[in-house]
């Protein structure tokens, strides 16, 4: 209420010191003041200053413009007949006593004071103003003085009482009340009378009790304006106020609890639903669905992380079950194709071993070596007791082989062996050096048109590897699509049978021992290819050997 009654009061004011535009009036009081001149061509400016400055909802009701020697120079009146055209010849008690000591008093600030007209039968509120020169010694040049219907108080007022047992006015220090309302009770309006008497005669704010006979007063003062407020309550208002006041507070305190705990239900489960969904996507996960990934997407930058180094892994188990699923098919054909071979193995090893002995008996010593190495050939392939063997077995499976294919095709290679006797008892894989030197009589020799055809095999410790060098001076290959094709390691062409010789020993050294170590080619067109086969050097003492040819 303060506000709007602060906000209405400086409208007023404000609207009272445009006067100062006009200079031609501003100009002519000024000379009024100091040369005595005379007025009379301004009397109808308060009439056209009030239409052009005011409002309709200020209600202003009169306004007069008087010299320094109080003599009227304008004046303007809403009604002709109620209002009076001098403030100074009034018919009835218009307060203007009031005026006439502000005005010649020290003042400087607005006077708010009032009066109640009689004829018209309303409560005026009137605003004076004194005019100065804007300059050093800001001589006076007269007053404004400006009626306002109490109506424009009373209903800013009357907004903020909407309740019985309330008595609330506006009365300046000194001075009879401007404006009241309020459904106030009888005991009230003795009292407000009372009071209002006090205030008038010679009342210094704040000097009235709080208290007066079940009633309970509450004073404020106007800033900037010599006005005070006062409201007059029933304590029993007051108390069954406070008692509304505290049952209020109590409902928007239950309604702020209900509402944090709405807002922290939801934000627990806007924070906890990725977590949720992220779990129940493991479960499925784990239930078969292993192709579902979670989201991730969560209300910290961890929740993302989390998610999508799980996918991450996700991807990597399953790159993984499907290379060892590979690896098992492979492993299962292999066994399988060997199984196909191994057609009564005991009946073939026991006619090779016939044939020898009969070959031996005629006279026969290469019939006999090859029946011997073809039966240690074939007991060597397809025994599956163990997958690993070792260097010293590998070579004897070698030499065996080598001395089939001379018996078949002419001794017209020169073999170079140079093993290592540590390496001798080094684990490796069965078959896995046959198939490399198959491969370098097969695609390396065979087609050489030349004298001195040289294969070299080598077995070396390097670092902690077994090293193992298949050399030819053939005619060579592309070595770096071969590499390629090593690198890939693809899985479906060893798997389709389409090669069984080295992709097939570098797809089983890759599964066993990791892809660092397998084949690895070099070769020169026309100067021939050098195969070299890597594995870690494990060393055993394994007691049994193939014979050697």
């Amino acid at each position: 209420m303060q506000t709007d009654l602060s906000n209405f009061i400086h409208t007023i004011r404000g609207e009272m010191l445009t006067i100062y535009s006009e200079q031609d009036l501003i100009a002519a009081m000024r000379d009024a003041a100091e040369k005595d001149t005379d007025m009379k061509d301004y009397y109808w400016r308060s009439w056209y200053f009030a239409r052009k400055r005011f409002t309709k909802e200020d209600q202003l009701l009169a306004m007069y413009l008087y010299d320094t020697k109080d003599h009227l120079i304008s004046s303007y009146r809403y009604n002709s007949v109620t209002y009076p055209k001098d403030i100074y010849k009034a018919e009835y008690d218009d307060n203007s006593d009031r005026v006439y000591d502000y005005v010649h008093g020290d003042r400087t600030d607005l006077m708010i004071s009032g009066y109640h007209n009689s004829v018209a039968k309303k409560d005026i509120v009137r605003f004076v103003l004194k005019l100065h020169n804007y300059d050093a010694d800001r001589n006076a040049l007269g007053y404004l003085v400006c009626d306002i219907n109490s109506a424009a108080f009373t209903s800013i007022m009357a907004k903020y009482v909407d309740v019985e047992q309330v008595c609330l006015w506006l009365q300046p220090l000194n001075d009879r009340v401007i404006a009241m309302t309020g459904e106030a009770s009888e005991s009230q309006r003795r009292i407000q009378k009372q009071l209002a008497k006090v205030v008038q005669s010679h009342y210094k704010s704040g000097e009235l009790g709080q208290e007066y006979d079940g009633n309970y007063l509450i004073q404020v003062s106007q800033e900037n304006y010599n006005l005070e407020a006062f409201v007059l309550v029933s304590q029993s208002l007051l108390t069954a106020t406070q008692k509304t006041l505290i049952r209020t507070l109590l409902i928007i305190m239950g309604a702020m609890i209900l509402a944090i705990m709405v807002i922290v239900l939801f934000v627990s489960q806007w924070m906890t639903k990725p977590v949720e969904e992220m779990s129940s996507t493991i479960t499925r996960i784990k239930d078969g669905e292993t192709q579902l990934r979670v989201q991730p997407v969560g209300w910290s930058q961890e929740l993302t992380t989390l998610g999508t180094e799980f996918n991450e892994m996700l991807d990597r188990m399953q790159v993984m079950a499907q290379e060892e699923l590979q690896h098992k098919m492979l492993v299962e054909r292999t066994e399988y194709k060997m199984l196909q071979a191994q057609i009564n193995p005991h009946f073939l090893y026991n006619t090779l071993d016939t044939m020898s002995g009969i070959a031996n008996a005629q006279n026969c010593p290469m019939v006999s070596g090859m029946c011997h190495s073809l039966s240690a050939i074939f007991r060597y392939s397809l025994n599956m007791t163990d997958e690993l063997s070792t260097v010293q077995n590998e070579m004897a499976h070698v030499r065996n082989y080598l001395y089939v294919m001379d018996v078949r095709n002419g001794s017209t290679i020169a073999y170079d062996y140079q093993i290592d006797s540590d390496t001798l008892a080094d684990q490796m894989p069965r078959i896995c050096i046959q198939p490399v030197v198959e491969n370098a009589l097969t695609h390396g020799l065979r087609n050489v048109r030349r004298k001195d055809k040289k294969l070299l095999i080598r077995s070396e410790h390097v670092n902690e590897n077994l090293v193992i060098t298949v050399q030819d001076n053939g005619a060579g290959m592309d070595a770096e699509s071969m590499n390629r094709l090593l690198d890939q390691n693809d899985m479906k062409r060893v798997e389709s049978g389409i090669s069984i010789g080295i992709l097939n020993v570098n797809a089983r050294l890759k599964r066993l021992f990791g892809e660092k170590y397998g084949l690895h080619i070099e070769s020169t067109a026309g100067e021939g290819t050098t195969v070299t086969i890597t594995v870690p050097a494990v060393s055993t003492e394994n007691s049994g050997g193939m014979e050697n040819v």
